[in-house]
């Protein structure tokens, strides 16, 4: 990989962090503002993606600012991925149930009609995955790259 080459799949890969970080902190803000003065924890979800984001929008700035660390790359990666796994995850079990309740026969087709209803998590998980794997191949290729290589 060139240098032209990472550096685009570094603004690539930051500005789909910072789509996915603003869309959790925007769902996840509201409802930890209102669950934790009450101890709740109904819903878990505010509580992770807004640590989450927070941790993205530090990756993200560290990666701007010219930091080339491949443990940066990953750990970016592995937020991004953890919110798409966490996503399917959250509506193949009935929103966070262990196992599911219903019988799902077609899993990515369930994941697809829950995205297709809801564009701002259409946006969110294409974001992810888009990050995702510029972060990775930033990880396997970066020429200016500096950490563990294998």
């Amino acid at each position: 990989m060139d240098d032209r080459t990472a550096s685009l799949l570094r603004v690539l890969g930051v500005q789909t962090a910072l789509v996915s970080a603003a869309i959790h902190l925007i769902e996840g803000l509201p409802r930890l503002f209102i669950y934790l003065p009450i101890l709740s924890v109904r819903d878990p979800r505010p509580y992770l993606f807004v640590p989450s984001a927070l941790l993205l929008v530090g990756l993200a700035t560290a990666i701007v600012r010219g930091s080339h660390d491949r443990r940066l790359y990953s750990l970016s990666a592995g937020v991004l991925l953890t919110y798409t796994v966490g996503y399917a995850w959250w509506h193949l079990t009935d929103h966070g149930g262990l196992l599911p309740t219903h019988d799902v026969t077609n899993p990515v087709g369930e994941i697809a009609a829950h995205l297709a209803a809801d564009p701002i998590a259409l946006v969110s998980f294409a974001a992810q995955v888009i990050g995702a794997v510029a972060f990775l191949a930033l990880f396997a290729a970066d020429p200016r790259a500096v950490g563990t290589a294998d």
